[in-house]
Protein backbone atom coordinates (compact mmCIF):
# COMPACT_ATOMS: atom_id res chain seq x y z
CA UNK A 1 0.00 0.00 0.00
CA UNK A 2 1.35 3.51 -0.53
CA UNK A 3 0.25 6.98 0.27
CA UNK A 4 1.30 10.19 -1.44
CA UNK A 5 0.89 13.15 0.52
CA UNK A 6 0.05 16.19 -1.19
CA UNK A 7 1.36 19.10 1.28
CA UNK A 8 -1.11 21.51 2.04
CA UNK A 9 -3.12 21.87 -1.25
CA UNK A 10 -6.76 22.66 -1.01
CA UNK A 11 -7.75 20.76 -3.76
CA UNK A 12 -11.97 21.86 -5.14
CA UNK A 13 -13.61 18.73 -5.41
CA UNK A 14 -17.27 18.77 -7.44
CA UNK A 15 -19.38 15.48 -5.42
CA UNK A 16 -22.14 13.92 -6.78
CA UNK A 17 -24.80 12.60 -4.46
CA UNK A 18 -24.75 9.32 -3.93
CA UNK A 19 -23.66 6.11 -1.75
CA UNK A 20 -21.39 6.65 1.19
CA UNK A 21 -18.18 6.48 -0.19
CA UNK A 22 -19.35 10.06 -1.19
CA UNK A 23 -16.64 12.34 -0.18
CA UNK A 24 -18.55 15.13 0.76
CA UNK A 25 -22.42 14.20 0.07
CA UNK A 26 -22.85 17.76 -1.36
CA UNK A 27 -23.33 19.09 -4.82
CA UNK A 28 -21.66 22.25 -3.87
CA UNK A 29 -17.65 22.30 -4.56
CA UNK A 30 -16.11 21.25 -1.15
CA UNK A 31 -12.65 22.30 -0.31
CA UNK A 32 -10.30 19.40 0.58
CA UNK A 33 -7.75 19.27 2.96
CA UNK A 34 -4.69 16.53 3.04
CA UNK A 35 -3.42 15.36 5.85
CA UNK A 36 -1.29 13.33 7.89
CA UNK A 37 -2.70 10.23 9.93
CA UNK A 38 0.03 9.17 12.69
CA UNK A 39 -0.56 5.69 14.08
CA UNK A 40 0.97 4.41 17.32
CA UNK A 41 2.34 1.22 16.29
CA UNK A 42 4.31 0.24 19.69
CA UNK A 43 0.39 0.98 21.52
CA UNK A 44 -0.50 -2.59 23.89
CA UNK A 45 -2.16 -3.08 26.72
CA UNK A 46 -0.50 -3.29 30.39
CA UNK A 47 0.92 -7.01 30.62
CA UNK A 48 0.50 -7.88 26.90
CA UNK A 49 3.57 -9.02 25.39
CA UNK A 50 6.03 -6.45 23.51
CA UNK A 51 7.06 -9.33 21.11
CA UNK A 52 5.94 -9.85 18.39
CA UNK A 53 4.89 -6.56 17.38
CA UNK A 54 3.37 -7.20 14.76
CA UNK A 55 0.05 -8.58 17.20
CA UNK A 56 0.44 -5.18 19.21
CA UNK A 57 -3.21 -3.47 19.08
CA UNK A 58 -1.40 -0.64 17.51
CA UNK A 59 0.20 -2.19 14.91
CA UNK A 60 -3.07 -4.18 14.07
CA UNK A 61 -4.81 -0.91 13.82
CA UNK A 62 -1.84 0.54 11.90
CA UNK A 63 -2.66 -2.39 9.02
CA UNK A 64 -6.50 -1.98 9.65
CA UNK A 65 -6.15 1.59 8.33
CA UNK A 66 -3.58 1.15 5.57
CA UNK A 67 -6.61 -1.13 3.87
CA UNK A 68 -9.59 0.46 4.82
CA UNK A 69 -7.26 3.67 3.11
CA UNK A 70 -6.09 1.85 0.49
CA UNK A 71 -10.02 1.11 -0.78
CA UNK A 72 -11.70 4.71 0.10
CA UNK A 73 -11.66 7.68 -2.41
CA UNK A 74 -9.68 9.74 0.60
CA UNK A 75 -6.80 7.79 -0.24
CA UNK A 76 -4.96 10.48 -2.31
CA UNK A 77 -5.69 12.83 0.35
CA UNK A 78 -4.77 10.97 3.38
CA UNK A 79 -0.86 9.98 4.40
CA UNK A 80 -1.11 7.10 6.95
CA UNK A 81 2.35 6.88 8.75
CA UNK A 82 3.43 4.33 11.40
CA UNK A 83 4.69 6.12 14.71
CA UNK A 84 7.16 4.19 17.24
CA UNK A 85 5.40 5.79 19.90
CA UNK A 86 2.95 8.87 20.72
CA UNK A 87 3.51 8.57 24.34
CA UNK A 88 0.09 7.07 25.19
CA UNK A 89 0.73 4.45 27.08
CA UNK A 90 -2.17 4.36 29.93
CA UNK A 91 -5.18 5.15 26.67
CA UNK A 92 -3.94 2.90 23.42
CA UNK A 93 -4.13 2.75 20.95
CA UNK A 94 -3.29 6.15 19.97
CA UNK A 95 -3.45 8.26 17.08
CA UNK A 96 -2.64 11.95 15.46
CA UNK A 97 -4.47 13.78 12.78
CA UNK A 98 -2.08 16.38 11.48
CA UNK A 99 -2.31 19.17 8.27
CA UNK A 100 -0.50 22.36 7.27
CA UNK A 101 -2.20 25.53 8.49
CA UNK A 102 -4.82 23.35 10.47
CA UNK A 103 -6.00 22.22 14.09
CA UNK A 104 -3.78 18.82 14.81
CA UNK A 105 -5.77 16.10 17.52
CA UNK A 106 -4.72 13.81 19.47
CA UNK A 107 -6.84 10.73 20.42
CA UNK A 108 -6.70 7.44 22.48
CA UNK A 109 -8.44 4.24 23.36
CA UNK A 110 -9.05 3.45 19.65
CA UNK A 111 -9.80 -0.06 18.93
CA UNK A 112 -8.56 -2.35 15.57
CA UNK A 113 -11.95 -1.65 13.55
CA UNK A 114 -10.99 1.48 11.88
CA UNK A 115 -14.59 2.80 10.60
CA UNK A 116 -14.86 5.89 12.74
CA UNK A 117 -11.85 7.10 12.34
CA UNK A 118 -12.19 6.79 8.95
CA UNK A 119 -15.20 9.13 9.19
CA UNK A 120 -13.76 11.45 11.44
CA UNK A 121 -10.44 11.79 8.81
CA UNK A 122 -13.71 12.30 6.39
CA UNK A 123 -14.82 15.43 8.60
CA UNK A 124 -11.20 16.79 9.19
CA UNK A 125 -10.40 16.84 5.58
CA UNK A 126 -13.66 18.40 4.23
CA UNK A 127 -13.11 21.22 7.44
CA UNK A 128 -11.59 24.38 6.26
CA UNK A 129 -9.05 24.43 9.55
CA UNK A 130 -9.04 21.08 10.82
CA UNK A 131 -11.70 22.03 13.15
CA UNK A 132 -13.65 18.29 14.69
CA UNK A 133 -16.46 19.66 16.70
CA UNK A 134 -17.10 17.39 19.15
CA UNK A 135 -21.16 16.68 17.48
CA UNK A 136 -18.98 16.60 14.31
CA UNK A 137 -16.88 13.48 15.24
CA UNK A 138 -17.94 9.58 15.46
CA UNK A 139 -19.57 8.89 18.73
CA UNK A 140 -16.53 6.65 19.56
CA UNK A 141 -13.81 9.57 19.52
CA UNK A 142 -15.81 12.07 21.64
CA UNK A 143 -14.70 10.82 24.74
CA UNK A 144 -11.40 10.16 23.24
CA UNK A 145 -10.06 13.65 22.33
CA UNK A 146 -6.88 13.98 24.37
CA UNK A 147 -5.73 17.09 23.27
CA UNK A 148 -5.61 19.37 19.83
CA UNK A 149 -3.11 22.40 18.93
CA UNK A 150 -3.92 25.35 17.25
CA UNK A 151 -2.27 25.89 13.56
CA UNK A 152 1.24 26.41 13.25
CA UNK A 153 1.94 30.37 11.76
CA UNK A 154 4.94 28.73 10.24
CA UNK A 155 6.99 31.21 12.43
Amino acid sequence: MSYRMLGCNIILVKSSRGDSADMTGMDEPTAIRSCTLHVCTSCRPRGMPRQPREQRPGFRLYQALCDAFDADPLQDWVDVRSADCLSLCPRPCGIALSSPGAWSYLFGDQQPDPRDIVECVRTYVRSADGSLPRDHRPESMRASILGRLPPSTGA
